[in-house]
């Protein structure tokens, strides 16, 4: 008697139930992968929020400003490249890892990183000017748009001055400060990053739509 036995190959049905599995575990380790890399991003915007404001702090001890607001939509407002030249406060300026491509042509204008600042060209000192709309407010605020890639900072362009009673405010929807990113409802929490310096303290702006920051504001009183 010849034994043949099982003949060689997988079944359909074994072949169904591997597949399965490999489904089942990539469901399972997919969110986490992906929940892994954001993180990482948001990590590396931190950091990079950090030189930058390490950048900005160099540049006001030798002009006495900072430099002025950066747009990456706005090809006149792209402050943050005075930081590589004439004199290298950076080797190269970092991308904002959650850059939103704009579709502009200059590449300059792809780095993502928005900028509300007080400060104005070097030279302006000439003409009069010793802080942007001549506030005598020193401040600057570096923000990236976060995980959710939404611009939630209004009033960027005449911050830190955003009005005398902005709260409760639109934060989030633009009008008088932004929305803070914060990680509390998971990674993917709307707001945006941001690195403060200088008297950002001063001037009247809302955060987060509830927090009104009253500090000084020259068109009140004389400093």
């Amino acid at each position: 008697m010849i034994w043949h036995g099982r003949p060689k190959g997988f079944t359909l049905i074994e072949l169904l139930i591997v597949i399965a599995i490999i489904l089942i575990l990539i469901a399972i380790a997919l969110p986490n992968f992906l929940e892994a890399q954001l993180r990482a991003r948001i990590t590396k915007a931190k950091g990079d929020l950090r030189t930058l404001g390490t950048a900005f702090d160099e540049y006001y001890l030798d002009w006495g400003l900072y430099p002025p607001d950066h747009d990456p939509d706005e090809f006149g407002s792209q402050s943050l490249h005075q930081l590589t030249s004439p004199i290298k406060y950076l080797s190269s300026i970092p991308e904002d890892p959650f850059v939103t491509r704009s579709g502009l042509a200059d590449p300059r204008s792809e780095i993502g990183w928005e900028i509300a600042s007080t400060g104005v060209k070097p030279g302006a000192a000439a003409f009069g000017l010793t802080s942007e709309g001549n506030s005598r407010i020193y401040a600057y605020n570096i923000t990236s748009h976060g995980p959710d890639m939404s611009d939630s900072f209004g009033c960027n362009d005449g911050w830190p001055l955003c009005g005398r009673t902005p709260c409760p405010g639109s934060a989030g929807g633009g009008g008088d400060g932004w929305m803070t990113y914060a990680p509390t409802n998971g990674s993917k929490s709307l707001g945006d990053l941001t690195q403060l310096g200088g008297e950002h303290r001063s001037g009247s702006y809302c955060i987060d739509g509830w927090n009104h920051i009253r500090g000084y504001d020259p068109r009140l009183r004389p400093r």
